[in-house]
């Protein structure tokens, strides 16, 4: 996760304020667009919600179940399991803000070419030199190519991918060069051992396949999906990339698109001016440009009395100014630090309050944290939705409100 997640914007415009028409009738149409007004239902649900959220994020996969729980109607985590497999409807991989996301497989190489991963390739070359590895054509050919060609047709386990790298840098005599420690990571940002997980992720060649266990599984991404074995222009996945988006969460400014995306600020201005021609530009009463296609061609729906958000939601995520679903004096008791993005409760459309979950030995103990006075009324309907919840999760909740 990238540090722009704490640089929030502070400055007060119209939209910061909860009771704006403007700012009501985006947050309308934003919560209609996720599902989160009305749920999806019907076969492939599961795909239609990560299409309408441009991926859902789930670093922590079981985590993010509850973001599909959400938004699809009667969802049960059988009906992400089924899509989350080889020929599958989702894939799950990094991409967008360097984070692991549950995305259309369809979509696959939009997101992974199409995304930040370009960014991350002079990161990985000088952690390769620095451990003694050759450079990247060394990698895909004596590395990579071989690790494929040795999983071709079946997912393997993290500590096996982890051995076979071994076993390849020490026929090249490399072994003496790397750090055999515990405790190793494949993420683009730490990591005493190399894996190369995480770079072959993001040159498409690897996807994550599931768990066995409490370890990941991986598996080439020509056996897992169904998409051309010819890999499109990056430069084109990053332009669709945007405007999928643009389109999913306009009307956006250039800082958002850059938080979500985690593009640099050339590649997000060359893909808006790929477009440029099709594009709506709004000041929305600031003083920042507004980019959109145009008006929505759905109803904006009103906003369900309550909604209840996992940590890192995608709703949550999709905008450096948080002012369409939190007001600003709130942003730091969601997004409290670094690695930390409070589970929510948004009541008619906007963020409450926020909870906490705790497992005993009776269930599960919530307990919630009002960011603003909560009428009896509305405490019951958050009741209401944890009951359900509940029934969901095949557990007993206890909800309890802060004082």
């Amino acid at each position: 996760m990238h540090k722009s997640l704490l640089q929030c914007s502070t400055s007060v415009n119209l939209l910061s304020r909860l009771d704006s028409p403007v700012l009501r009738a985006l947050n309308r149409r934003l919560l209609t667009s996720q599902y989160l007004s009305r749920k999806a239902s019907g076969p492939r649900a599961a795909v239609k919600v990560a299409e309408a959220c441009c991926g859902m994020n789930s670093q922590d996969l079981l985590e993010s179940y509850s973001s599909f729980w959400a938004r699809v109607d009667r969802f049960r985590d059988s009906d992400l399991v089924s899509e989350l497999r080889p020929r599958g409807g989702l894939v799950r991989t990094w991409t967008v803000r360097s984070t692991m996301h549950t995305i259309p497989s369809n979509d696959y190489w939009v997101y992974v070419l199409g995304g930040p991963g370009r960014r991350f390739q002079p990161w990985f070359d000088r952690t390769a030199r620095k451990r003694g590895i050759p450079d990247r054509d060394f990698r895909v050919r004596f590395l990579y190519q071989p690790f494929l060609d040795h999983i071709k047709g079946r997912a393997v386990s993290s500590n096996e991918v982890k051995q076979f790298m071994i076993e390849r840098l020490t026929q090249h005599g490399l072994r003496s060069r790397m750090k055999l420690q515990r405790g190793w990571s494949s993420t683009p940002t730490h990591g005493p051992s190399w894996t190369g997980m995480s770079e072959m992720s993001y040159l498409g060649l690897l996807v994550n396949a599931g768990r066995k266990g409490s370890e990941s599984l991986w598996m080439g991404s020509a056996d897992y999906l169904a998409v051309p074995r010819t890999p499109p222009d990056p430069e084109e996945c990053t332009v669709e990339l945007v405007r999928k988006y643009i389109e999913r969460y306009g009307p956006v400014t250039r800082e958002d698109i850059g938080y979500w995306s985690f593009l640099r600020k050339d590649q997000v201005d060359t893909a808006l001016d790929a477009f440029k021609d099709d594009l709506t530009k709004e000041n929305l009463h600031s003083s920042r440009e507004y980019f959109s296609f145009g008006q929505s061609s759905g109803e904006a729906l009103e906003p369900p009395r309550v909604v209840i958000l996992p940590e890192f939601d995608s709703l949550m995520m999709g905008y450096k100014d948080k002012s369409r679903f939190l007001s600003y004096d709130r942003i730091k008791d969601v997004f409290g630090s670094f690695a930390a993005v409070n589970r929510t409760i948004l009541l008619d459309g906007f963020v409450a309050a926020t909870w906490k979950r705790k497992k005993n030995r009776a269930g599960m103990r919530v307990n919630i944290s009002a960011l603003r006075p909560l009428r009896a009324r509305e405490k019951g309907s958050i009741e209401e939705e944890f009951a359900n919840y509940a029934e969901y999760q095949g557990a007993k909740i206890s909800v309890e409100f802060n004082r």
